[in-house]
């Protein structure tokens, strides 16, 4: 006897509660080929970001223009993502001349990624990952996640969670040694 419909309805929920941020599983790369294939210097993170619903794309190192980089991997299904994103927007207004912001959209539907941008009125620089797979080379196992990157393209520090403005200013003076107010 098949179970009653409310059974199989709480138990969608349940895993889709479960499920809301952890990562999932990203398509491998359609050549095998990495980003870029030039030689970096010890430590240097190389990663290639798609342009965020139709605007420019994000190469790192390359694009860094000598500043360090705050680079937050998100998602409009991720319910800690959505809560982050007007802190992150207030510290990129006091930082913008020091560091460098840039949001990455993950696996995600491009329509309701552009909602969730507007409603949070996020003016940062975006980009995407819609395969996940530049996400996985740089660690991403869970969102929010927000990477720290020094001027030269090193990985400075990883925080995995949603942060607030304290908190994200703490992280930028910790691992890229600036002060933001």
């Amino acid at each position: 006897m098949p179970p009653p419909p409310r059974l199989l309805t709480l138990a969608a929920v349940a895993v889709a509660l479960l499920a809301a941020c952890s990562q999932p599983q990203p398509a491998p790369p359609a050549d095998g080929t990495p980003a870029s294939t030039a030689p970096a210097a010890p430590g240097v993170v190389r990663a290639r970001f798609a342009g965020f619903a139709g605007g420019p794309g994000f190469t790192l190192p390359d694009d860094l223009r000598g500043r360090p980089l705050v680079l937050n991997v998100w998602a409009s299904w991720c319910v800690p993502c959505r809560t982050e994103m007007p802190a992150f927007q207030a510290v990129y207004l006091r930082a913008r001349g020091t560091v460098g912001f840039l949001g990455v959209d993950y696996l995600d539907e491009v329509g309701a990624a552009r909602r969730l941008v507007a409603a949070t009125g996020v003016t940062y620089p975006l980009a995407a990952d819609p395969k996940g797979t530049e996400a996985l080379k740089l660690g991403v196992t869970a969102l929010p996640t927000t990477l720290f990157f020094s001027a030269d393209g090193v990985l400075r520090g990883r925080r995995f969670g949603a942060l607030d403005a304290d908190r994200l200013r703490a992280a930028i003076r910790t691992y890229l040694g600036e002060q933001v107010p």
